[in-house]
């Protein structure tokens, strides 16, 4: 779990650099690394979020019920 926060964290923050240094007003070449950064970041957080929740962190309404 906290591998895949870690990655979903870096994600982010290269999603910050990519518009504090200007480079998403370079062309196509930013607007795919916004896409990846947007995507890797989702990919890793759900999947953290996935991990918290089967490892009974999260509260009891976000988890599924267990039948």
């Amino acid at each position: 779990m906290v591998i895949s926060a870690l990655l979903a964290l870096l994600s982010l923050v290269g999603l910050v650099l990519t518009f504090t240094s200007g480079l998403l007003t370079s062309g196509v070449d930013g607007l795919f690394l916004v896409i990846i950064c947007l995507l890797t970041a989702v990919i890793f957080g759900l999947q953290a979020l996935s991990e918290a929740a089967r490892m009974g962190l999260l509260p009891q309404r976000f988890r599924k019920a267990h039948r």
